[in-house]
């Protein structure tokens, strides 16, 4: 089952939660600025993601939208992160 690395990123104005990707690594800067690293998750699907995210932050329970499906994790998107991964350059 594939998995994807998800991080928590904090600053004065809030935070930013997201499956690591190369276009929010590039716009994190103008968008939270002075903003520092948190927290990392592996998680299989966004609704996983986002409870071990609630469970972290003492949220409680997450709860989708009715009607919204999870979407599970591609290998293909596996592989893409991790080639990411490998040149990655952040924090």
């Amino acid at each position: 089952m594939a998995k994807l690395l998800h991080e928590y990123w904090q600053n004065e104005d809030g935070g930013e939660f997201g499956p690591v990707q190369e276009r929010a690594d590039q716009m994190r800067p103008d968008l939270m600025p002075g903003s520092h690293f948190v927290f990392e998750i592996w998680a299989s699907s966004w609704q996983q993601a986002m409870q071990m995210h609630n469970e972290r932050l003492s949220y409680g329970d997450y709860k989708p939208a009715d009607g919204v499906p999870d979407h599970f994790y591609t290998v293909e998107e596996q592989i893409a992160q991790d080639a990411y991964l490998l040149r990655r350059n952040v924090r």
